[in-house]
């Protein structure tokens, strides 16, 4: 079972020094971007990652619902209190240092949901962090350096939140378990990477947000059930109404009821490998069931269908491919959202049971 590796002493201790204004405004740092994230923690993590232009960002689907991440969450907290009292009591006295959040509540659930709230509370903050969300493996030739960007370094002496924008959740994870994991990190930043990987780890192990159909994450795919009036997207069933039918509408509730259900074969079978391993089942779930109606199908036998959009504007999909799927299907998705949840929680306590310090 492999470990992520703590970030090298010498160096920390250097950023330690370098950053150890963090508390303060910095000069340097885009007056928008500060109040934007109402935190002093934060001043950094989106300097000079801006882009001039924020419309060319490319409108990806938001991944799992909120109550999706919750799910996580929450089960990851009950197995940490239960199997490791001491990693939970560090975790409970980290989420009790946010004092500046206005965004979400300060509980592990709430939490769960901060990264995402960046993106729709920040455009600036969604420019510097809206890749580190997914993965796109290529769906016929997969590529993990390149759907990581190459796997860029951080910049010099820079906390994982300053990384650079081009880079993936594989990285990102690795990157911000290493801080959390070494003791020499600075306490506002040990606190945002908590805030990332409780969110992150939902995020790699959702199977839209490990494949590259070009398609905007499932936004611009159709499908239909049979009786169905409308349409719906592919994202919006996958990762919203599904997150419903498999766990419910209680996030609390769901977690205590897939904690029941794990065996102790699972929790040692989800309880290590790596980002990439993670990655790497979620891309084999989006192809063997998230797109499974789409096999032995060419597109150009494919039906059309435009989404409706605003009154005076035109859904930015355009004419989308449209496919019938049954109850078959229905109940694949069930069972690999149910399943998929279940392995983040897992995985989210393994990696703060490793990590926390």
């Amino acid at each position: 079972m492999s470990r992520l590796s703590a970030r090298s002493p010498t160096l920390t201790s250097r950023r330690a020094q370098r950053n150890g204004n963090i508390g303060f405004r910095s000069s340097t740092t885009p007056a928008a971007v500060e109040t934007a994230m109402n935190a002093s923690r934060l001043r950094f993590a989106i300097l000079c990652l801006v882009p001039t232009i924020l419309s060319l960002m490319p409108a990806e689907s938001r991944g799992w619902s909120a109550e999706g991440h919750m799910i996580v969450a929450l089960v990851a907290d009950r197995l940490l209190q239960a199997r490791d009292a001491a990693a939970h009591k560090k975790l409970a006295e980290l989420l009790a240092t946010d004092k500046s959040n206005t965004w979400t509540k300060t509980d592990i659930a709430s939490e769960s949901t901060w990264a995402d709230v960046l993106l729709e509370k920040s455009p600036e903050g969604r420019a510097a962090t809206a890749k580190w969300h997914y993965v796109k493996l290529d769906a016929t030739n997969p590529d993990l350096t390149k759907a990581c960007f190459g796997k860029p370094a951080l910049p010099s002496m820079a906390p994982a939140s300053r990384g650079v924008q081009d880079d993936c959740v594989v990285d990102k994870i690795e990157q911000f378990a290493r801080e959390l994991r070494d003791p020499a990190t600075l306490q506002g930043e040990r606190l945002t990477a908590l805030q990332f990987l409780l969110n992150f780890v939902g995020d790699v192990n959702d199977p839209l947000f490990t494949i590259e159909q070009s398609d905007q994450g499932g936004r611009c795919v159709a499908l239909v059930f049979p009786a169905a009036k409308t349409p719906v997207r592919l994202s919006t069933y996958w990762d919203d109404t599904l997150v419903v039918e498999a766990a419910g509408k209680d996030p609390a509730k769901a977690a205590v009821q897939i904690v029941a259900g794990l065996t102790p074969a699972d929790i040692q079978k989800w309880s290590g490998g790596s980002p990439a391993d993670w990655a790497q089942e979620s891309y084999n779930v989006a192809k063997e069931v998230t797109y499974s109606f789409a096999k032995d199908k060419p597109k150009d036998s494919v039906s059309k269908y435009s989404f409706p959009a605003r009154k005076g504007e035109k859904d930015p999909c355009g004419p989308v491919p449209l496919y019938q799927v049954d109850a078959g299907y229905r109940e694949r998705a069930v069972a690999a959202v149910k399943e998929q949840l279940a392995k983040g929680g897992v995985r989210l306590a393994f990696l703060l049971r490793e990590n926390l310090q």
